[in-house]
């Protein structure tokens, strides 16, 4: 059996991809439920690489007949997404699970794949019904995914709202999430465009070709699946949205002593204390330190001193680096050593937050202090 370059290079895929799902459950300090989804999906895609790669190894009728119940899997993807992502990115939903009625649609489809299946010789010469089906199938399969797909994104961009919020740093252990999401988006954009190769609607490219793209865009979602679930085992959670009525108002419900309280003791936190000194500081830090809530520290921050926390943090580290500045201590030290020492965690995170607040690079503000103290020099 010839086996092509291309063909051998998603077996190595579905090598690294089988290695992962056992590597992952050593992860240490690993969320079991979140990383038990992930190897789920994971043997999906390992499944729908093997398919590719021993379609065309198998005659066709076998493939036409019993190709409709193995791809019940498909239909998993969409609420194994999105299943990944609650307990992935929120707090106590670490074992969520989605009700029964989600996979629904596949008990059915494998219900109709049975009898597919079992009518096959009396149905296989009939190309109206061949044809028909799989257009059916893969435009109800494409739905599907792409309605979980949706909703995914709509979490992940709730989480980065809240994370931005909550915060004092931008931490990267999110980025392979967004390579997870992007890359299942391209996925389903060919996938789309198989359906309008299905409908005549394109022949500049094959339907072979689609589906090694298809293949291939797997196998890098594998690669960086692999690599970032490995590096970052654990990040920060926030609270899954509530959607009752009661939760905003007991939001709103602050009274003006607890108010003024809660600020007397953040502005000892950041003025006194110094606390935005601490790098990986987090609004629910800050709440424990002056023993109030997320919700109600949030509040006060956004209605009393009009800033989110991300915001107020960077601002007392940005002032105290323009005090070192002021005191001539980058002729002593380089920027980024400063700039650390003021509590940012990394140069890219004290680089946008300053060009937030100055409207100024780094050095940009350093030449302008340098051009008011008269002194000719450059950084």
């Amino acid at each position: 059996m010839n086996i092509s370059f291309f063909e051998l290079f998603l077996t190595l895929i579905v090598g690294q991809c089988i290695f992962l799902i056992f590597a992952i459950q050593y992860i240490p300090k690993k969320n079991t439920g979140t990383n038990s989804v992930i190897q789920y999906l994971l043997a999906i895609y390992s499944f729908y690489l093997i398919e590719r790669i021993l379609g065309s190894k198998l005659e066709m009728e076998s493939f036409r007949r019993y190709g409709y119940l193995y791809n019940v899997f498909y239909l998993l993807i969409g609420p194994f997404i999105y299943t990944y992502m609650r307990r992935l990115l929120f707090n106590k939903n670490d074992n969520y699970s989605l009700p029964y009625y989600h996979f629904l649609p596949a008990i059915l489809y494998f219900i109709y794949a049975v009898f597919h299946t079992y009518f096959f010789t009396s149905i296989k010469d009939n190309s109206y019904y061949g044809h028909t089906s799989f257009l059916v199938i893969e435009i109800s399969f494409f739905i599907s995914i792409t309605a979980y797909l949706v909703t995914s994104y709509g979490l992940f961009n709730y989480y980065k709202k809240k994370e931005a919020q909550e915060l004092s740093f931008h931490p990267n252990s999110t980025k392979y999430i967004q390579v997870m999401l992007v890359g299942l988006t391209i996925y389903m954009s060919f996938w789309l465009l198989g359906i309008f190769e299905l409908l005549s609607m394109v022949t500049w490219i094959e339907r072979p070709l689609i589906y090694d793209i298809s293949c291939l865009i797997f196998g890098l979602q594998i690669f960086a699946v692999s690599f970032y679930n490995l590096k970052h085992p654990e990040i920060f959670k926030v609270p899954y949205p509530l959607k009752t009525k009661n939760a905003n108002k007991k939001q709103h419900k602050l009274g003006e002593k607890e108010v003024l309280d809660i600020k007397s003791l953040v502005d000892e936190f950041f003025e006194e204390d110094k606390g935005y000194r601490q790098v990986d500081l987090s609004l629910s830090i800050l709440a424990d330190k002056i023993n109030t809530t997320n919700n109600k520290l949030s509040w006060v921050l956004n209605n009393s001193y009009g800033k989110n926390f991300y915001e107020l943090v960077n601002q007392y580290r940005i002032e105290e680096f323009a005090q070192k500045i002021k005191d001539d201590r980058h002729k002593e030290y380089t920027l980024v050593s400063i700039a650390y020492e003021v509590g940012f965690k990394s140069k890219s995170t004290f680089n946008k937050a300053f060009k937030e607040i100055t409207k100024l690079t780094p050095t940009q503000y350093i030449k302008t202090m340098e051009s008011e103290k008269g002194v000719k020099t450059s950084v």
